[in-house]
């Protein structure tokens, strides 16, 4: 069998996964439920695949729930909304383009027959961002077992020391991240300008409704009979 993992999977669960991974091998050898010291003597290749394979799933598994609790968050905490008045600002003579339209997610697919090149530029950038939100929250988890550890544990130092950077390492991964996916949406859309055949097409297959026929003119006002008051 073979397994192979893509840049945007490794970027968008892979990583941020190694790093739930670690916490959840930190708790569960701090509960003494785990002895890591065990852990290491197993076969490095079983070490390593499992590791990988682990980090890959946890990463999927922690999406959903980021994403959920992502959307609410404090508006400062997720910056780059309004990408496509962004954009509009930028080119107004994009406004009456088909593109602008349409689905992000149909003028990527365009993209990536189109221009595969530039598209795996795009997913480079959404996958980046997906990592650093997704290690956000990792770091926000971390957050709560340095709190934690700062209640029970005597030495505080340490704890306190480590509750500030993962709350600092949160709010940055968190902001950067939805900062490269701004940058993903806005390259879509600058790429996608630049595209005349994306453009063609689009208008095509969706053409503008035509504007209703105009309504009849009223008729005239009747003659008054000879004879009336004027």
């Amino acid at each position: 069998m073979n397994l192979s993992l893509g840049v945007f999977d490794i970027f968008a669960y892979s990583v941020p996964g190694s790093l739930y991974l670690a916490l959840l091998l930190y708790v569960l050898d701090r509960e003494s439920w785990v002895d890591l010291g065990q852990v290491g003597d197993l076969n490095s290749t079983v070490l390593v695949g499992g590791g990988i394979l682990a980090s890959y799933l946890l990463g999927h598994l922690t999406y959903a729930p980021r994403r959920f609790l992502g959307r609410r968050m404090p508006r400062w905490l997720r910056p780059g909304g309004g990408t496509r008045q962004e954009f509009l600002d930028r080119f107004p003579v994009a406004r009456s383009m088909a593109f602008v339209q349409v689905d992000p997610a149909i003028i990527f697919a365009a993209i990536e027959v189109k221009a595969p090149d530039s598209a795996g530029e795009i997913s480079r950038l959404r996958a980046s961002g997906i990592a650093l939100r997704n290690a956000g929250f990792a770091l926000l988890l971390a957050a709560g077992v340095a709190t934690v550890e700062l209640v029970a544990d005597w030495n505080r130092g340490l704890p306190a020391f480590c509750l500030a950077v993962f709350l600092v390492g949160f709010v940055g991964a968190t902001r950067a991240g939805h900062e490269l996916s701004r940058w993903a949406a806005l390259k879509t859309l600058e790429v996608a300008f630049w595209l005349p055949d994306i453009e063609a097409e689009l208008a095509a297959r969706s053409p503008v409704t035509p504007p209703p026929p105009p309504r009849p003119a009223p008729p005239p006002p009747r003659p008054a009979p000879p004879g009336a008051p004027q």
